[in-house]
């Protein structure tokens, strides 16, 4: 009965507002899907959708290439706070992640936190705002405060692999997950570090299995900027 509400309710709302392409400007997709199907046919799809996980991860999702014009959406959102793009990407996530059955192994969602110094210049947290959508699609629980950044960690951007983990050593605290399913859930993935460190904390905490899914996956070591978009956030800025 549920689902047929949401259903109904996303109607009404692509009658009321009807979706724009938040790349082209197009008509997007029915109901409320702010993407037109030429846009996301150019969307760069990996190569490797699912990956088998390593150290304290179970497996690791990520359908897209961190390249154009998916990368012109991630920092629109992370950079600009166009918050409708977020609601695509969380869709698009969820429902690769559908088509895979990965969902129904997964009691919560969480994603990636922010430091609250970060949370409060930016105003927001672009994997939260991914992480509900995509949590409303699938009908599975978000709980951001399973998950906290408890220390200021400087850009990953340009670090080695052994940089990255020294730079993320004790930056994350887990609430209570005992029992729990986790799926931990990030805009861009590269060497997959800070999905690690987080899965080890939540694992530690009780959880008993812990999934990533990312948007997209950079090969590169450092993800650089599209030049669609601002390349990159001012120097200095913490995570």
């Amino acid at each position: 009965m549920r689902l047929w509400v949401d259903r109904q309710v996303a109607r009404f709302g692509g009658w009321v507002l009807p979706p724009r392409c938040v790349l082209c400007g197009a008509r997007g997709q029915s109901p409320c899907i702010d993407l037109c199907p030429g846009c996301q046919a150019a969307f760069p799809a990996a190569t490797e959708v699912l990956r088998a996980g390593h150290g304290s991860l179970r497996r690791c999702c990520a359908p897209f290439d961190y390249a154009t014009p998916l990368d012109f959406l991630v920092q629109a959102l992370k950079y600009r706070g166009q918050l409708a793009t977020g609601r695509v990407l969380g869709i698009l996530l969820a429902d690769h992640v559908e088509a895979l059955g990965l969902h129904v192994e997964v009691d919560v969602i969480v994603p990636v936190p922010l430091h609250p110094a970060r949370h409060a210049e930016r105003g927001f947290n672009q994997s939260a705002e991914i992480a509900r959508h995509l949590g409303r699609r699938l009908r599975l629980p978000v709980e951001e405060s399973l998950a906290t950044r408890r220390r200021a960690t400087p850009p990953q951007v340009g670090l080695h692999l052994e940089e990255r983990r020294r730079n993320l050593a004790d930056a994350f605290a887990a609430g209570a997950a005992r029992g729990r399913r986790v799926a931990v859930v990030d805009d861009v993935t590269t060497t997959g570090t800070t999905l690690q460190e987080l899965a080890r904390v939540l694992l530690q905490s009780g959880a008993v299995a812990v999934d990533a899914w990312c948007v997209a996956r950079s090969e590169r070591h450092g993800i650089q900027g599209g030049s669609r978009f601002e390349p990159s956030p001012p120097a200095g800025r913490m995570r």
